[in-house]
């Protein structure tokens, strides 16, 4: 009896759910993103006006790698949120756009083939007429009145035929160009189309009427930054100029058209688990590895293009495969150029299709870690045949799992069967600052980062796009003034040019990751370095530019060098002479680095004889001279040593 009646309340259940729950798809936007190094946070923005009861949302068109277990629905505590799922959302039939579009690629190649049977027609008349262009008879030969009459026949004939011809070839040309445009046209609709999408369908009970902004985030690994600097120098005389930037890149198959943007050093792909030590055998190799270094991500691209006649091809798709499974697609863009970024090192198989076009395949491309591989693809064009092209969708393993808010359960069979609605008439997107800079790069005035306890967050108030091509798109997040002390150094043993240093004491207070730096002195462009904040000790020094106007020059004094005999032994002595001359109209600070050998072996024994009073590092026998030199001044360093070791050693002592 029991049983029975359980049967009956769960058959009232579902009639409650089926009659009483509607399902309305939402209308959103795209409001803030919060880009880490790699992957991305993104919030969208839903108004929702409802009567009182339960109902339905579904989201529909987001990207197909968004982490299920990182949703996240904010409803501003109104309503009860029942449930939260996502499933994915595989290509369906042609729409109605695409079938238009393949009609009229039908009617085009019908109109191409009855011009090319009007020009055979004209061919095949051309033909009988010049078989039958000899004016002979029998007995005797043709008139002057005749071949006058007979010549211009055929004149006027021929050259209507072949003007006929000419104007048919024009005519062909012209719709194989229309054929071609239709098929870039079909191209943008079958792109988007034949993707693989994901939606987000959440259950919402509500006591009273709900009139509410919904916001809806995800995490999508296909996104990130990469932190770039600039220091600017006018005059050693005036501080440091440090400008902050940041290349943004993302994949994910949305453009973030007009949103807000947040950079964040955090690194949510990379396990939040301790890593536990294991007994260390020492005659075992090392299994360990670490797993929170930052380096720069790979990419893949290229151009792709017709091979006959070399121009580009836009809107081609372009799918990479490992080991038979999707792991990336997309298309080119205008140019014919396209970007993916960022993939893992490896070998991958690379097909390439676009309608009106035969498919290429390129297998076994390699790609670098920390590197851009580049790879273009040509194109040979079909003979005017409609092969619709399977594009798949980007597909990335799933990370950072983030519990989703989750209150009760409404099933899968549930929601399917509850009818769907749109809800235009009761909601609708929420008015904002959405912005159409379409623009590569923004400068955005001195925002300070803020400080959590995992990383750094830069907030870009400014509201930004970044289409989804894979490629880097430069942000400018904040300059600052830094006091600096600049310095000349060399090394003449390695190089007798004089560099120019900018050093920085107190520079952990300047927020700096890894990254590239680009150097300007006096306005001008003079190289590129990077950033290695995990080696940088007490001073970061930043090298600007070589300096002409100081002369240094190492000489070794073969002359005054000595080589003796002794017993076993063998002992040279060797003399370095290092002149410095400041040819500048001021006063120079100028820093001479060498070195004395050290030696590992006690056979071998090493005797410092003179180094000018430099400043000398015992340890590494390094020594360091701080000259202040006037306008014009020149000083001569000398630096000797002595070195004694066995003679059947062979030393390179100098």
């Amino acid at each position: 009896m029991k049983f029975k009646l359980l049967i009956v309340a769960l058959a009232f259940t579902f009639n409650l759910y089926s009659n009483e729950i509607d399902t309305l798809k939402l209308s959103s936007k795209i409001k803030e993103v919060t880009v880490f190094i790699d992957g991305a946070q993104i919030t969208r923005e839903a108004k929702i006006a409802v009567l009182k009861g339960k109902h339905i949302f579904v989201l529909e068109n987001l990207p197909a790698e968004i982490n299920p277990q990182s949703i996240q629905i904010d409803n501003n505590q109104q309503g009860e949120i029942l449930s939260v799922k996502h499933e994915l959302v595989y290509p369906t039939e042609k729409s109605k756009t695409v079938i238009a579009y393949e009609d009229k690629i039908r009617l085009q190649k019908i109109s191409v083939l009855e011009i090319q049977n009007e020009i055979k027609v004209y061919e095949l008349e051309e033909k009988i007429l010049l078989d039958n262009s000899k004016l002979n008879k029998k007995d005797e030969g043709s008139s002057v009145a005749v071949i006058k009459e007979a010549a211009a026949f055929y004149r006027t004939k021929l050259n209507e035929i072949r003007q006929n011809q000419l104007n048919l070839k024009v005519e062909l040309d012209l719709q194989k160009e229309k054929i071609q445009d239709l098929y870039l046209e079909l191209n943008k609709y079958v792109s988007h189309e034949k993707k693989t999408t994901s939606k987000i369908v959440f259950a919402v009970n509500s006591a009273a009427q709900l009139n509410t902004n919904f916001r809806i985030s995800y995490f999508v690994s296909s996104a990130g930054w990469t932190p770039l600097y600039d220091f600017r120098v006018n005059d050693i005389h005036e501080p440091l100029n440090l400008i902050y930037n940041a290349n943004i890149y993302q994949s994910t198959g949305e453009d973030w058209n007009g949103i807000n943007l947040t950079l964040s050093t955090n690194r949510p792909t990379l396990s939040n688990i301790m890593p536990q030590l294991e007994t260390w055998f020492i005659e075992r190799k090392n299994s360990y590895q670490k797993n929170n270094v930052i380096s720069e991500q790979s990419a893949l691209r290229g151009n792709i293009s017709d091979v006959n006649t070399g121009d580009p091809i836009p809107f081609a798709n372009l799918i990479v495969y490992n080991n038979g499974e999707v792991v990336a697609a997309t298309t080119t863009d205008f140019d014919g150029r396209y970007s993916i970024k960022p993939i893992n090192p490896g070998y991958y198989d690379v097909i390439v299709s676009f309608v009106g076009y035969e498919s290429t395949e390129m297998k076994g491309v390699q790609v670098n870690a920390g590197k851009i591989t580049f790879q273009d693809f040509k194109m040979q064009a079909a003979a005017l045949s409609l092969d619709e092209v399977q594009i798949a969708e980007y597909k990335i393993p799933l990370i950072n799992k983030v519990k989703p808010r989750r209150i009760g359960s409404v099933t899968a069979e549930e929601i399917a069967k509850m009818p769907e609605r749109t809800a235009n008439s009761k909601a609708s997107t929420v008015a904002g600052r959405w912005g159409s800079r379409a623009e590569e790069i923004v400068f955005v005035e001195g925002y300070e980062p803020n400080q959590t306890i995992s990383g750094l967050e830069y907030k870009i108030d400014v509201p930004y796009t970044i289409p989804s091509d894979g490629k880097d798109y430069n942000v400018k997040i904040k300059e600052a003034m830094i006091p600096v002390n600049f310095v000349f150094r060399s090394v003449p043993k390695l190089d007798n040019d004089v560099f120019l240093i900018a050093e920085i004491s107190d520079w952990s207070k300047l927020n700096l990751l890894s990254g590239k730096s680009s150097i300007y002195y006096n306005g001008v462009f003079t190289g590129q370095s990077e950033i290695d904040v995990k080696n940088i000790k007490d001073t970061l020094a930043i090298s600007l530019n070589r300096e002409k106007n100081i002369l240094v020059e190492r000489t070794l004094l073969k002359k005054k060098n000595e080589k003796q005999f002794i017993g076993n032994n063998i002992r040279e002595t060797i003399n370095w002479s290092i002149t410095v001359k400041n040819n500048k109209t001021v006063r120079a600070k100028v820093f001479i680095e060498d070195q004395f050998p050290v030696s590992e072996n006690k056979s071998i024994e090493i005797e410092r004889l003179e180094d000018s009073n430099g400043r000398l590092n015992e340890k590494t026998g390094k020594i360091i001279w701080e000259l202040n030199l006037e306008p014009n001044e020149k000083k001569e360093l000398t630096l000797k040593y002595s070195v004694k070791y066995p003679n059947h050693m062979r030393l390179d002592v100098d």
